[in-house]
């Protein structure tokens, strides 16, 4: 290689090391801006325009968009050239602006160079991240495994977005800065809607006239205290508010076997606390609500299934979703959905799946778990408690009705022995009664006999004293007629009749001649 050639190639691997240091491309990826071979092919050819430059090979339209006018820079004493576009690949004009007007390129290409020269050390800004978990899932397709999204700026008070900027990070710097969030949070990875505090370049693309930061590094500090501030302003907000115990005040019922669950159906989670449930041979009713269990629309579905089990007939509602990361989570310590559950008619359980932090969501519940499985375990043991309760009960009913018999027993047996005593004393006492009553009743009859006897003495006499024989005996006579009737008065008596007159001793038969009335 020739001595020019030999310098021109040591100012090239020069730029391309400091190019590789701005954009944070490691010592080992380096080559992939231009390898030795290309920058040795370029400085023994000297291109002096687009067109020279991306016939060398290892050149194409993407790097000549991307890296042609700083390279041509150097082979050609630093002259910007302006780019065309042909059919295939864009070009730079060799034309320079005629009267101080600038062509468009010219204009962004020192737009490039006064935004290079201010912030040549980088700077550190906060933002929240926007579309980036949209854009991730591109990352593997790409040869550096880049990742382009948004960082916004938003109104604390009313949420409107300020301002806006486009941001891209490679893929071997979101592992690392991935990787330290990790270290220091609880399993915090970049996601949507985390606020950041990032260093990072600040790069201006001239063929599309578009800013562009590229993130380098981050401060966890600045996270971790800014979601620490949001949940203790969101807490210390629903406390005032006297919300944050409202749902815990809620008696969850002895038997909860009609239950709302919210979560992503068909998740490990679904399956975890659906098969407790069915291992426990209890007859539980389950109320399902499909609802995002992390991203930007879990607020709104998790709030609204909350609100739509509210109208149906359950016991208990149970929010669950498996273990992730704490970027995960964040859904979890949003506003809305604290109120929504504070607000619950119905008790809420939550088992979010994560072993150290709590969330708003875990704070605001009526009782918290660390996943669906413990969750659907808790409602299993409290029917399982009231079951062992009622049968404790029934058993002490059987004992206490056990001891009750055989105190009764033992009183029937102290009142049967009463009652044998008392009966012994009432037959002595009555055997005495009745031989005194014997003696009376005896006495009694007799002096009733007597009496009888002197009454039907006397009857006899009265009764002899009435008898026709003994009154004929007495000088008396009676007076028969014609049909041997007793004539008992002169009335009765016809003269020239028959009569028959039966003395003590006969009879005397004669006829009626004349009747003489007193």
């Amino acid at each position: 290689m020739a001595k020019n050639n030999k310098n021109l190639y040591d100012l090239l691997v020069d730029w391309r090391d400091d190019r590789a240091r701005k954009e944070n491309i490691p010592e080992s990826k380096k080559y992939f801006i231009f390898p030795n071979s290309t920058l040795k092919n370029i400085a023994e050819l000297g291109p002096k325009t687009a067109e020279e430059l991306i016939k060398i090979k290892g050149i194409g339209s993407k790097k000549l968009l991307q890296y042609g006018n700083e390279i041509l820079s150097i082979t050609k004493d630093s002259i910007i050239e302006d780019f065309k576009q042909p059919e295939e690949t864009m070009l730079f004009s060799e034309k320079r602006a005629e009267n101080n007007v600038l062509s468009i390129s010219q204009l962004n290409n020192r737009i490039k160079q006064v935004l290079n020269d201010s912030f040549n050390s980088g700077l550190w800004i906060h933002g929240e991240l926007y579309r980036y978990e949209l854009d991730v899932l591109k990352a593997d397709a790409r040869p550096y495994g880049q990742v382009y999204f948004e960082l916004v700026e938003q109104d604390s008070a009313t949420k409107e977005r300020k301002a806006t900027i486009s941001a891209m990070i490679w893929g071997e710097e979101r592992i690392r800065i991935n990787e330290k969030l990790m270290s220091l949070t609880s399993g915090l990875v970049l996601k949507d809607g985390l606020h950041i505090k990032v260093k990072c370049n600040v790069d201006f693309y001239p063929p599309q006239g578009r800013v562009q930061i590229r993130i380098t590094d981050i401060d966890p500090e600045y996270t971790i205290g800014k979601m620490a501030l949001e949940k203790k302003l969101i807490l210390e907000k629903l406390k005032k508010s006297g919300l944050l115990e409202k749902n815990k005040k809620i008696q969850i019922p002895l038997v909860p076997l009609k239950i709302g669950l919210i979560t992503s159906v068909g998740s490990a989670a679904y399956n975890d606390f659906v098969d407790e449930l069915k291992k426990s041979k209890y007859s539980f009713s389950v109320f399902v609500c499909d609802a995002r269990m992390q991203g930007a629309d879990l607020e709104t579905e998790v709030r609204n299934s909350i609100y739509t089990l509210n109208k149906q007939d359950i016991d208990v509602i149970a929010i669950v979703r498996g273990g992730g990361s704490a970027s995960d989570l964040m859904g979890f310590d949003k506003e809305g959905v604290a109120v929504a559950i504070a607000k619950s008619e119905k008790p809420v359980l939550t088992g979010i799946g994560h072993q150290i932090d709590r969330t708003i969501a875990d704070e605001v519940s009526n009782q918290s778990f660390k996943t669906p499985t413990a969750t659907a375990q808790f409602i299993v043991e409290k029917v399982h408690n009231f079951e062992i309760d009622y049968e404790e009960i029934f058993e002490n009913i059987l004992e206490n009705q056990k001891q009750i018999l055989i105190n009764e027993l033992e009183r029937l047996k102290n009142i049967s022995k009463q009652v044998k005593s008392a009966t012994l004393m009432f037959t002595s006492k009555l055997e005495g009664d009745i031989s005194q009553l014997n003696e009376k009743l005896k006495w009694n009859i007799k002096r009733i006999f007597d009496n009888s006897y002197r009454k039907l003495e006397e009857l006899d006499r009265f009764i002899n004293s009435k008898n026709p024989v003994n009154i004929l005996k007495l000088g008396f006579g009676l007076v028969y007629g014609e049909n041997n009737k007793i004539i008992k008065s002169i009335k009765n008596v016809i003269i020239n009749t028959d009569i028959k007159v039966e003395l003590r001793d006969g009879k005397l038969i004669g006829s009626v001649k004349s009747k003489d009335v007193l």
